[in-house]
């Protein structure tokens, strides 16, 4: 009876710490070397009382991060990290992991995703009620954002990207630069195209990338800005200072972190050498 009640504890902490990582033999993360041309500077880190898997940012004010131990998305304060309020999840929704908000704050709307169903949930009465579209990623969908047309989500256990309308269309774009799980995923301006950056739950690098409206083009990576990382989840840009907030497990303890980055051209810095010889 002893050892049965031992097997019933083990299970119950082995699903509350779920987080969707599907890699057999998954243990603390690795960092793979950077390209010298991108910067990451931490910039805040703080510790959380609760898991945040997918970020996303609501009108560069709250940081918005999935808990599906607690079946809520939860809101927080983008300069203190404080806990502010939360949105109640769909009962199918039991394995969240990416939210991306419409970018619209007078008609909002909030998109989630599920690691173990193949629906695509969404509320625009702040979770009152939600409605489903099929995901475009099945069962494999994991982090999310918006870009203002078209939504993004990671396909965490086949690899590569998704690009999507809810109920419209989809095209899965590969991303064969990350070796292992990806997880999270955010968009930001790039010049006049949407750069993407995405996160791996054990490889603890950001992978950037271009999209031009046609093709997505490899930029680098760089080593995730914390020590002690164990596995690697959400990512959102901010507009409102033009920093990415990610999320992360220290092998402990979930955290919101805060970093400023710098992309720097190649063919731009190329083309300067050669101004420079002459």
């Amino acid at each position: 009876m002893k050892y049965f009640i031992l097997v019933l504890v083990l299970a119950a902490l082995t699903f509350a710490d779920d987080d969707g990582c599907t890699e057999i033999g998954s243990g603390p993360g690795s960092t793979l070397p950077g390209s010298d041309d991108i910067t990451l500077v931490l910039v805040n880190d703080w510790v959380l009382a609760e898991k945040a898997l997918g970020l996303d940012i609501f009108d560069g004010v709250y940081i918005l991060g999935a808990d599906n131990n607690l079946d809520i998305v939860q809101a927080y304060d983008a300069a203190t990290c404080a806990p502010l309020g939360s949105l109640p999840l769909d009962g199918g929704n039991g394995s969240c992991f990416g939210v991306a908000w419409n970018n619209d704050a007078t008609n909002d709307t909030y998109y989630t995703d599920d690691w173990q169903s193949s629906n695509l949930f969404f509320t625009d009465d702040f979770g009152s009620t939600w409605s489903t579209y099929p995901s475009p990623a099945g069962t494999n969908a994991r982090g999310m954002d918006f870009d203002g047309t078209d939504y993004w989500t990671t396909n965490g256990d086949g690899g590569g990207l998704w690009r999507f309308q809810p109920g419209v269309g989809e095209q899965n774009i590969a991303i064969p630069e990350i070796p292992t799980q990806p997880s999270g995923v955010t968009v930001f301006p790039n010049g006049s195209n949407v750069g993407v950056a995405v996160t791996a739950y054990g490889t603890l690098n950001i992978y950037f990338y271009d999209w031009n409206g046609s093709t997505l083009s490899f930029i680098g990576s760089a080593p995730c800005p914390a020590s002690g990382v164990s596995s690697s989840y959400g990512l959102a840009y901010s507009e409102g200072n033009g920093n990415i907030f990610w999320s992360y497990n220290d092998g402990s303890s979930y955290h919101i972190a805060e970093f400023s980055f710098d992309l720097v051209s190649l063919e731009q810095s190329s083309w300067g050498a050669i101004k420079t010889s002459f």
